[in-house]
């Protein structure tokens, strides 16, 4: 036995040799440049999209642990069969690859290609006509139609607009009593003109209504409860957006874990069709407790209480209270939410507070109470509208240049605005945008102590480049104007820049106008304000990421005191950990660009939650 076991060992050094040395000597090719010639009408980023070769992007030398784009002979020649079909999606049939390069250096370890396209003439609509084997009503006629496809004369002929205009027009006869719809396309091409004649061929099949409701899940929910949200009764005109719409309006209660309407026998093609709703309810009492920690709140914590369907009617009471060893001592809040207020979009909101801030530059005792009416005009934007009475004991830190601030005064603040959010996650997003707009109005109606009108803006943006590679852009910027007679507006309301948040260079607050003290600098915060973040956030290890991040910003005492030239920045670095409640990060920042009075040239941040 003993010769065989040393045949088998050799044969396996010699095996493993052989793959090992594989390993170690063989050498990726990697992709230093990608370059497209001769085309004029669609980008290079456009087309460099469409095919698997990606060049390294220009970031890559910074963010050390994103991988290489590897070459790949057999994908890249793969990749030019994919050009041409991608001009020819977007109405360039007659476009061809006429060449291409793969050019090595010397070590053999990059590669420069090129690739050359003859993007020929686009082949542009001719003619739109709609062909009906009877003729339809007023709503579907040839003229009407026309008005809302994409694809009408002159305009170039691209795949991605039929179908576009395809489900487009199943969704007007879909949501105008015509669920059986059928559409076929005919497009007739004219190479030699380049010229398309799209001929749709169009039968409604018959009128329909919504018929029977029938409801199942809900056990200690009503009927009547849901039938509020749904939007449409028997007997009226079927409309598949309104079956949607109903799901998103249902659901939104927050006393179901799902909510599913589907139309029911539509094999048989019924002409009163019936509706299935089904429900699972989720549980109404609620007691939630949290705690964590961060760099500016120090030991935070919260408690939580919710009650759905309080004494019936879909009504949800919440009761919360919040603490923090810094910044938020106690914060109390009382919610009552009505649903269907007035109409099945509409929540009334109602809402006693009473808060404890101390701030750097403030310690206040807020109590009060807002009322307001929530209004979900799809189901990604909101409308808002509510008045807030409140009465404030404020007190300044430090040296005292406005003692007409420190005092017990009241509020009443009128406040209207709008919400669109189309990201993907709540925590942390990888794509979609969100956009809001507030406008405050003080003291018009209800007179008190201080006048003024606030507005801010905020837009974030979210883009996935990669898998596990995400771009995120925040933009914010904001204004308040003290109305005549008015020297003061109230520290509590006023815009404060800086923190984990904020412009990170800085810490919470000290980005902007402040004043000396003697225990250091109180920050005083101003009546205008710009800040904006730039992230690169990237996948390293399963739940851990990495960041590089761009801040800038600036607070300025005066309504009107915007000054491009006076922005602060900082670049810095940091890690994220996922975890149920949300990323765990810290972030390393640099100032750019200091302010006479810092002391130090970086700060450290850390907290739960993405920053933006």
């Amino acid at each position: 036995m003993a010769p065989i076991n040393q045949f088998n060992l050799k044969t396996l050094v010699i095996y493993l040799f052989l793959f090992l040395g594989s390993s170690l000597f063989a050498q990726d090719v990697r992709v230093e440049d990608l370059q497209f010639k001769g085309n004029k009408k669609m980008s290079s980023g456009k087309l460099e999209r469409a095919i698997q070769t990606q060049s390294n992007p220009w970031y890559r030398s910074f963010l050390f642990w994103i991988d290489s784009k590897i070459f790949n002979e057999q994908k890249f020649l793969n990749d030019l069969l994919r050009v041409e079909k991608f001009y020819q999606q977007e109405g360039f049939l007659q476009a061809r690859v006429t060449d291409y390069q793969i050019n090595y250096n010397d070590k053999g370890d990059e590669v420069k290609l090129v690739i050359f396209v003859d993007e020929a003439e686009p082949t542009k609509v001719s003619s739109v006509h709609f062909i009906y084997p009877n003729e339809p009503e007023e709503d579907f006629s040839s003229e009407k139609m026309r008005k809302i496809v994409r694809l009408k004369e002159g305009k170039r002929f691209r795949e991605a607009d039929l179908k576009t205009d395809y489900n487009k027009i199943i969704a007007r006869f879909n949501n105008r009593g015509y669920p059986y719809i059928q559409a076929k396309v005919k497009p007739i091409i004219d190479k030699q003109n380049n010229l398309v004649v799209l001929e749709w061929q169009l039968d409604p099949g018959p009128f329909c209504t919504f018929g029977e409701i029938k409801y199942t899940g809900n056990n200690s929910v009503s009927n009547s409860v849901i039938r509020r949200g749904l939007g449409f009764r028997p007997g009226q005109t079927f409309a598949q957006k309104k079956l949607r719409n109903a799901q998103s309006q249902v659901y939104r209660l927050e006393l179901f874990q799902f909510v599913s309407l589907r139309a029911s026998d539509l094999e048989q093609q019924p002409r009163e069709i019936p509706i299935e709703v089904r429900v699972k309810e989720s549980v109404l009492r609620t007691l939630k407790f949290g705690a964590g920690f961060g760099s500016e709140e120090r030991f935070r914590t919260f408690l939580q209480w919710r009650h759905r369907n309080f004494l019936g009617g879909a009504r949800i009471l919440r009761a919360k209270i919040k603490h923090s060893t810094r910044l938020l001592p106690v914060e109390m809040e009382l919610e009552l939410s009505q649903p269907y207020f007035l109409d099945n979009q509409n929540d009334l909101i109602i809402k006693p507070f009473f808060i404890i801030q101390d701030e750097l530059s403030f310690k206040a005792r807020r109590i009060g109470i807002e009322i307001g009416v929530n209004r979900q005009i799809t189901p990604k934007t909101n409308l808002f509208v509510s008045t807030r009475v409140e009465r404030d004991t404020v007190s300044l830190k430090g040296a005292t240049i406005a003692p007409e601030v420190e005092d017990l005064y009241s509020k009443s603040v009128l406040k209207l605005g709008f919400r669109r959010s189309t990201t993907d996650a709540l925590f942390s997003p990888t794509r979609g945008s969100i956009s809001t707009f507030v406008i405050e109005d003080a003291g018009r109606f209800l007179k008190t102590k201080f006048e003024y009108i606030k507005l801010s803006a905020e837009h974030k943006i979210y883009y996935q480049s990669n898998p596990g590679e995400v771009f995120a852009l925040r933009l914010f910027a904001g204004t308040m104007y003290r109305r005549a007679g008015q020297t003061e507006t109230p520290p509590e309301e006023r815009f404060f820049s800086g923190g984990s948040f904020s412009v990170r260079g800085w810490q919470r607050q000290l980005l902007g106008p402040v004043r000396p003290d003697s225990s250091g600098i109180i920050p005083e915060g101003g009546n205008s304000i710009i800040e904006g973040s730039l992230e690169i956030r990237k996948t390293i290890y399963k739940k851990v990421s990495g960041v590089m991040f761009l801040d800038f910003g600036n607070v300025w005492r005066e309504w009107n005191g915007f000054d491009f030239s006076d922005l602060h920045s900082a670049i810095g670095a940091g890690l994220r950990y996922d975890t149920v409640i949300g990323p765990v990060r810290i972030d390393f920042a640099w100032k750019a660009n200091r302010q006479e009075h810092d002391t130090r040239n970086y700060e450290i941040h850390f907290s739960i939650g993405q920053a933006f």
